[in-house]
């Protein structure tokens, strides 16, 4: 499964309104992704800033 993670932000919280699963978590850093994500994609979809960002699975193919 692909890794997801939340860059640099303006902090308009729609992907933590659009996870379906809230496995996003805000915390003093930052926009935090935890195990719970699934991988649906729908917060990178919504970003209007394009934070979201995913990586392959490590050791996987990129």
């Amino acid at each position: 499964m692909a890794v997801v993670t939340i860059g640099p932000c303006q902090g308009c919280g729609a992907c933590l309104l659009t996870c379906p699963v809230h496995a996003i978590r805000p915390t003093p850093a930052g926009l935090r992704v935890t195990d719970r994500c699934t991988g649906c994609l729908e917060c990178l979809e919504i970003c209007p800033v394009d934070a979201v960002r995913v990586d392959p699975e490590p050791g996987g193919e990129r």
